[in-house]
């Protein structure tokens, strides 16, 4: 990791129209919100968690600070516009705020791929898909971001590919990783929680 600490932000600006509430704030378990769980599963050596949300300081009952999406409703692409600005120069971590299961390993796995190509992003791919929602990015990139929605499209994998992001493989356990969209997977999630123990 860096010498530095670099910061990590979570995207929650969805509608979250699937879970019908804001998935952001059920409980995976008792008293730990999903935002939550999700900043503890890969927490530490980030020099700050920002949150990026339809409106500030919405988590902060949560003790996030939240910053709001200057683009709502243009998918990940705007939150991570957002956080490019926000960060201003540098490198900073991207989560969203629905995914468990996730590893403070498979950050610095990320890292390393990020360092040694000299790349203006770093993500897995897996089965065939990049998974742009668990990788590092450079703020510089906003420029590019800003002109890439502006034309229209709001693809993530297709930016990515247009930057010349490096992937790797996703790691053997990210198959176990549950995204929690539906009131169905939040209890398929609550479920696979409890078999860990």
């Amino acid at each position: 990791m860096a010498e530095q600490p670099c910061p990590a932000y979570v995207l929650a600006g969805g509608r979250s129209s699937r879970m019908g509430t804001d998935k952001a704030r059920v409980e995976i378990t008792p008293g730990v919100t999903l935002l939550e769980a999700a900043v503890r599963s890969v927490d530490g050596g980030f020099s700050s968690w920002t949150v990026v949300a339809d409106r500030p300081d919405k988590f902060a009952d949560l003790g996030f600070r939240t910053i709001a999406d200057h683009r709502p409703h243009q998918g990940p692409l705007g939150g991570i516009l957002r956080a490019c600005d926000d960060a201003g120069q540098g490198i900073f971590f991207v989560i969203s705020c629905d995914r468990i299961g996730l590893r403070r390993s498979w950050v610095e796995d990320l890292w390393a791929l990020m360092e040694d190509r000299r790349a203006s992003a770093a993500c897995f791919e897996f089965k065939g898909r990049i998974e742009p929602l668990f990788g590092w990015y450079r703020a510089e990139l906003s420029d590019k971001l800003r002109s890439f929605l502006d034309g229209g499209d709001r693809a993530v994998w297709r930016f990515l590919e247009s930057v010349d992001a490096a992937t790797i493989e996703a790691p053997p356990k990210w198959e176990e990783t549950i995204s929690v969209n539906t009131p169905q997977q939040l209890e398929h999630a609550r479920a696979w929680i409890s078999q860990k123990g």
